[in-house]
């Protein structure tokens, strides 16, 4: 999917710079690594956030999905999501959701966007690129990161449609639920 960035650096340019969002290779988890570690170390507080290893990166973009944002060979950003199933690592077990409906749920793990291309609201391109590539039976919602540093980018996620029962979310406000089934984002 090709989305075309306003700003670069916090500065409006002209003509718009084109980025290709799309699923990440287990060949490029280096890349994901590469970019979590350089935008943690630019934090202020880079202890805050709980980085992943390459081998769980790995396995997510082999087993989950791991949406890049590409500008050429450079990825600018990324978001894992994790289908956890009945797994204990599910944050629905966070929710109160009933294990039985676990499987319906995905774990938004994270989302890091590099300074450079911050503030053209991709990590919102990026989940709706995710959305068309879920598994067909599930999962019917996504939740971000229960972490407090879930994402790396200043600007949380943010929710579309609450899908907990109700319309409401139960559970911190970092632990925002969206619903798959949303016509626009």
């Amino acid at each position: 999917m090709e989305v075309f960035l306003h700003k670069i650096c916090g500065q409006p340019v002209q003509p718009p710079v084109s980025m290709q969002l799309r699923r990440c290779t287990p060949e490029q988890a280096p890349a994901v690594y590469a970019l979590q570690n350089e935008v943690r170390a630019a934090m202020p507080d880079p202890e805050q956030f709980v980085p992943d290893t390459l081998e769980n990166i790995t396995a997510y973009v082999r087993n989950d999905l791991c949406i890049g944002a590409w500008q050429g060979s450079r990825l600018g950003g990324y978001l894992i999501v994790r289908f956890c199933g009945r797994s204990a690592h599910n944050y629905a077990a966070f929710m109160d959701v009933p294990r039985t409906e676990w499987e319906h749920w995905a774990n938004a793990d994270s989302a890091i966007v590099h300074a450079d291309f911050r503030g053209n609201g991709l990590q919102r391109l990026m989940l709706e690129a995710a959305l068309p590539l879920f598994p067909k039976k599930s999962p019917i919602s996504v939740l971000p990161s229960a972490r407090r540093t879930s994402t790396a980018c200043t600007t949380p996620l943010r929710p579309v449609l609450p899908s907990s029962p109700g319309g409401k979310c139960t559970a911190a406000t970092t632990a925002t639920c969206w619903q798959r089934s949303c016509k626009k984002l």
